[in-house]
């Protein structure tokens, strides 16, 4: 509560803390360096960012921050904004639309940046992009991780009959491989332009503004922990394979690529440059494609956790060793559950495997 000329008001923040509760996923999140990194990147890259796009909120302001234990934050749901829950964490395209807006003012707006600076984002920010999601660091938290998504799928291979016996073999000869080419996809790309991204893009990180109608108008994003330097496109990719099922992709992907590409073009010549000299549109359509299995190999690196039906989310939350990081064994163990009883997850799970299949020769 405030008091200013002589009436009181009371003020709303969203504070973010280090769960001191849970020693096990302190202990990881300190690891990885979550804190650390949307500390960092909110201050000093966003903050930075958000001016060449001020017409459009990208991410929570700060207000206040100590050190790595507290972030305070303006409060979204006061300003209207809210997450969208759907089966699946899937969106109807409207939405969809609505946060590549804001990706397209997060990547133009971080590219504006550097064309000022006469910098990379690297050099201007030294450390703050380092990769801390998919790492290959020996002892890392995360590589156990990556071994155990590789251990889920094989286990939903192995016990669902959608595919044939001769073809199931195969797909697990080849199936930890391809996962692991996430790891090629995260590095700086020498072939196209680099940007800003956000790099955790499902659907709780994802907030909407709507209006009287119920039809969205605006979309902020949260939860900077797991940003990275590379082309548009992972990020793209990432929030479509994410929010939308596969017939929405073959009906909607090339207008919601154009639609991505004019508010990139805008923001970018709002800002005195030219998207043909920055990222001409055919490069622009390459780079999607080369990322596109980028997107896909992610997005089923995760889902098997963020799509978790409510009654296994309980099941994970109740058990601290659970929440020690992204896919801990026993983790694995209540995704085959839900896999095996909940129809919706299968059937999305499914979908995203005989996509990803696809790439299995």
């Amino acid at each position: 509560m405030v008091e200013s000329h002589g009436e009181t008001k009371e003020l709303c923040f969203f504070v973010k803390c280090l769960p001191i509760d849970n020693p096990a996923l302190k202990a990881y999140l300190e690891e990885i360096g979550s804190f650390r990194k949307e500390s960092s990147v909110l201050r000093s890259v966003v903050g930075s960012i958000q001016s060449y796009c001020a017409w459009r909120t990208v991410a929570p302001r700060v207000h206040y921050i100590s050190g790595e234990r507290m972030l305070v934050m303006n409060n979204l749901k006061a300003d209207g904004y809210a997450v969208v829950k759907r089966q699946s964490g899937l969106l109807e395209v409207s939405y969809v639309q609505q946060a590549l807006e804001t990706l397209a003012c997060l990547h133009a707006g971080s590219i504006v940046l550097e064309e000022k600076r006469g910098k990379r984002l690297p050099e201007l920010f030294p450390g703050v992009l380092t990769e801390n999601a998919w790492v290959t660091t020996a002892t890392s938290t995360r590589v156990k991780d990556v071994a155990n998504v590789i251990k889920l799928y094989s286990e939903l291979v192995k016990i669902c009959d959608h595919w044939p016996v001769a073809r199931k073999q195969t797909i697990l000869e080849h199936l930890p491989a391809l996962i692991r080419k996430i790891y090629s996809y995260v590095v700086p790309s020498e072939k196209f332009r680099n940007c800003f991204n956000h790099g955790d893009l499902w659907c709780n990180n994802i907030t909407f503004k709507c209006d009287d109608q119920g039809e969205p108008v605006g979309c902020v994003l949260v939860d900077y922990q797991l940003s990275r330097y590379v082309p548009p496109a992972y990020d793209i990719n990432l929030l479509i394979y994410l929010t939308t099922n596969r017939q929405q992709r073959e009906e909607s992907l090339a207008s919601l690529l154009d639609h991505y590409y004019q508010c990139f073009s805008h923001t970018l010549e709002r800002n005195q440059l030219r998207a043909c000299d920055v990222y001409p549109r055919e490069m622009f359509l390459r780079c999607c494609e080369h990322y596109r299995l980028a997107g896909l190999i992610h997005s089923t690196m995760i889902s098997g956790e963020v799509t978790l039906p409510g009654v296994f989310l309980e099941e994970v939350f109740g058990d601290s060793q659970m929440t020690a990081s992204f896919m801990p064994q026993r983790k694995v163990w209540v995704c085959i559950k839900a896999f095996q009883s909940c129809e919706y997850y299968r059937k999305h799970l499914i979908e995203l495997m005989d996509e990803l299949f696809e790439h299995v020769g």
